[in-house]
Parts: structure tokens; sequence; C-alpha cells
């Protein structure tokens, strides 16, 4: 497939994943329910994702994943609030990309960028910075040269109240409950961003800054981002990638997405049947609404865990319950 403006970005992210982790991890874990979650809205031009899906996905998802971190470990199990305000989630920036690619309006990538980060933290630095590069990358997209005019512009009419006031029902924890003062931290992260938009560094916003860094040809960390803004800067340059067919086509289905090729009453799901995979025994076929037509093609118990390896339309899984 013809890795273009909207499929590049997924793609380096997929391939920079599996080449540091050499094979699947968390991070790709969470990109691809997030892609799956992904449904039109029915009364905007626009790309959402389905809450009701992406918590059923997350909670199949402790079963089968390949690494994780604190932050999603704490909406799985007992949640604590001081891990969600104070906690980097290192899936955040790469699963937010599918939602900037499907998107055309940035007013409402703002919005699911925002309701998508607040679903795992509460960290300030984290969504503003999440915000900014989702911006960047939008401009980038859109082949706008004003970058970083722009996001200093989204920065500055970032309105605490505003922002409160609109997504205030999506915080995990009441923001009144901040360990700290809110709106001190909010402002004082705001002045963090806008100085390395001025190239002012610190120990705070360390992806922003080498993106802005990468951005003015300046030296900076080799990251995925970085990538991503070599191959805007420089499209004609060999970018090929090392990845399976499905990825290719996963790239294929967000831009049928992001052109409303897509009917959004296929992808909601109506009525949730979620068997517990665990119930069943070798050989077994089954339904579930959010892997399809199964089969446990081999089962066993080791150590007091139960593993089952299940055959699915997407590919074969292996579910692991202690």
């Amino acid at each position: 497939m013809e890795i273009d403006r909207i499929t590049f970005p997924l793609m380096a992210i997929f391939n920079e994943d599996f080449k540091k982790n050499k094979g699947l991890s968390h991070i790709t874990d969470l990109i691809l329910l997030t892609i799956k979650s992904l449904v039109p809205s029915e009364e905007y031009v626009s790309v959402e994702i389905d809450y009701t899906r992406y918590k059923e996905e997350i909670n199949l998802w402790r079963y089968y994943r390949h690494g994780e971190n604190s932050s999603l470990l704490n909406i799985l199990e007992k949640f604590d609030s001081n891990i969600y305000w104070k906690d980097m989630d290192d899936t955040l920036y790469y699963r937010l990309i599918p939602i900037i690619l499907v998107n055309k309006d940035f007013k409402f990538i703002r919005d699911e960028v925002i309701k998508n980060i607040l679903f795992t933290t509460g960290n300030i630095e984290a969504l503003i910075e999440g915000l900014l590069i989702s911006k960047l990358i939008y401009y980038l997209i859109i082949n706008n040269r004003d970058i970083i005019d722009g996001i200093k512009e989204e920065i500055i009419h970032l309105s605490q109240v505003d922002f409160l006031e609109k997504y205030k029902m999506f915080f995990r924890v009441p923001y009144e409950e901040y360990p700290g003062n809110f709106s001190v931290d909010f402002e004082r992260n705001k002045v963090y961003a806008i100085n390395v938009l001025n190239t002012v560094f610190s120990n705070k916003f360390k992806i922003l800054e080498n993106c802005i860094k990468t951005l003015n040809g300046k030296e900076s960390k080799d990251t995925v981002f970085k990538r991503i803004i070599g191959f805007f800067k420089n499209p004609s340059k060999d970018h090929s990638f090392q990845l399976d067919r499905y990825y290719f086509q996963l790239g294929q289905y967000i831009c049928n997405l992001r052109n409303g090729r897509i009917d959004p009453h296929k992808l909601k799901i109506e009525k949730y049947h979620l068997p517990d995979v665990f119930e069943f025994k070798e050989g077994d076929v089954f339904y579930h609404s959010l892997l399809n037509k199964s089969q446990v093609v081999k089962r066993h118990e080791i150590d007091g865990k139960v593993i089952i390896q299940l055959k699915t339309k997407s590919g074969t899984y292996k579910f692991i319950k202690d």
C-alpha cells in the first residue's frame, strides 16, 4: 500500500514499536483497540470513539496484553487517584494518532483527544502536551506551515474555565480532588509549554521539545515523532516499512474512515454479547461481540493460571487468567 500523509504516522508508530520491543507491546495493543472503537458520527462530519466499546475492549485486553503501565492497570484494578493525577501513560500520545488521522476538523480532534487522555490520566502536563502534539501532527497533515505560531495560539487560548466546564464530566476523579491547586498547576504548565515553543527548555514537555527541535532543524532525540516530522519535511525520501499486511490494511481502513466511506451502522454494536472466554473448552466455537466468531484451539493450566489460545478473524490471541 502507498505510504501517504494519512497512513505514514500510523505505520511509523507500528514499525518503531515492533523494532523496539521485538514484537507487539501494550502500545500497539492500545492503538489497535482505539481503532476498533472509532465510529463515524451521525450528527457531525467527524469520527468519534465509542466509549462503551472502548471500555469493553480494555476489559478484554487485560487477558491478552503484551505489556502494561501503571495508568492502564489503574483503570482495570483497584483505582488509585494518585496514579491518575501523577503518572504518565506511555501509550498516550501514540493512541491519539488514529483520532487525529480520521478527522479533518481540529475542533473535533481537540474534543476526542482530551476525552481520550482523561480516560487514563488527569496529569496536567500530559493533557496539555497531548493536545499540542495533536495540533502539530494535524498541521503537518494539512500542510500548514505556520505550525509553531498555530500551536502557540492553541495554548494561549486554552481557557482553564472553559476547559473544566466542558470536560469535567470526563475526569475519572473530580478535579476538585486534585492533590494540589489545579488552577495554579494548569496555568503553570501552560507557561512551561509556551516556553518550549519559544525554545526555552527545561525538564518539562520533553516530547514536545523534541518535536520543536526537529521542526527547527536542530538535533533532537531519535523518536518516532522525529521520524514522522521528517517524513512531512521530506516525503520523497524512502519511507518503506517491514510490516504484516494486516497493518497496511488498517491504514487503508483509517483512510476510509477519514473520507466517510464507512457506514457507522455497520460498526456500532447494538447489543453486546460478551461471554467469558475462559468458560469454553478446547475445540469450542463461540461468538463474542468484540472477537466475532472464535475458537479455542488450545487450553491448559500452569501454576494456577488458565491459558487459552483463541483463533479469531483478526488472528490468534493468547489469553491468560490468574
